[in-house]
């Protein structure tokens, strides 16, 4: 049987199969010690057996299989004490009844925590769409600002980096292809910096570094990075194309503030592209 919340459906071998052999084992057994019955209230521990392993139907099943038996077997080793033949099978049927309710009991608690592991996935998936971006993985603008609040930058580099002639990737290549150049820029920039540093993608085709570094220091690794970034081209379904971006930094403190350092990094930028493709430009007031 399926639930909502995931598969609880249980195991026929485990329920039916394997208990059916116990019933055989400990008749058998029965068989060939004196007196005959003796073993037959062990029988009581099957259905329970089944319950660990089955849903309610395949616990009653058992359940009917085990008092059936026990009858069965009582009928022909009958030991004359039929009050007490009639009280062990009381106690098989008593015994099985309990233990489809614990079945059922059992597979109501599986499917509530498996509801509650798929319940906790959603809402982690949700949590992670609206803090990343879809195309890059990358965090996107919101997930950049929640992330800043938990952490602490005491003096940091901003880097703003924007690809250089990206509009003619599009144009020429489609946007699959385009989108295809961005992940793979994403994955070169992620890769090029500590998971200590915050890289987000801040629209189109424009990334934002937050380096836990100070500037000096902060600058030879974007340096670094830029110049692994664009050392070869980026294979596409399209073929290789070449990487540009242009770069701007700035310095970010508490006491400079996050909006102005952006602000400052951004223009740098635009410097960058204004000098000529594939630049670095430190911004002035730094």
């Amino acid at each position: 049987m399926k639930q909502r919340g995931g598969d609880v459906s249980g195991s026929w071998w485990l329920a039916l199969v394997v208990p059916c052999l116990l019933i055989i084992m400990i008749l058998g057994a029965d068989l060939v010690e004196s007196p005959k019955t003796a073993y037959v209230g062990v029988l009581t521990a099957v259905p329970f057996f089944a319950a660990v392993f089955g849903t309610p139907l395949m616990t009653a099943v058992t359940s009917v299989i085990t008092w059936t038996s026990a009858l069965l077997f009582g009928l022909m080793s009958a030991d004359g004490n039929v009050p007490a033949q009639m009280v062990r099978l009381g106690i098989i049927a008593a015994a099985g009844v309990v233990a489809i309710v614990a079945s059922y009991v059992r597979q109501r608690r599986e499917t509530q925590f498996q509801e509650a592991q798929r319940a906790a996935a959603e809402a982690d998936f949700l949590r992670l769409q609206a803090s990343h971006d879809d195309l890059t993985g990358l965090l996107n603008r919101r997930g950049f600002f929640e992330r800043l609040e938990t952490e602490s930058f005491e003096e940091a580099t901003v880097v703003v980096i924007d690809c250089d002639d990206f509009k003619d990737v599009n144009d020429e290549y489609g946007h699959q292809v385009g989108d295809e150049f961005l992940k793979g820029l994403a994955g070169r920039l992620s890769s090029g910096v500590s998971s200590d540093d915050l890289i987000a993608r801040w629209g189109g085709d424009e990334f934002l570094l937050l380096l836990r570094a100070p500037l000096e220091a902060g600058t030879e690794v974007v340096q670094r990075v830029i110049d692994q970034v664009m050392s070869r081209p980026m294979s596409t379904a399209a073929g290789l194309i070449p990487v540009s971006v242009s770069s701007g930094v700035a310095r970010y403190s508490p006491a400079v503030g996050l909006d102005h350092a952006i602000a400052s990094a951004d223009r740098a930028m635009y410097a960058a592209k204004a000098a000529g493709a594939g630049k670095l430009v430190l911004d002035p007031g730094a």
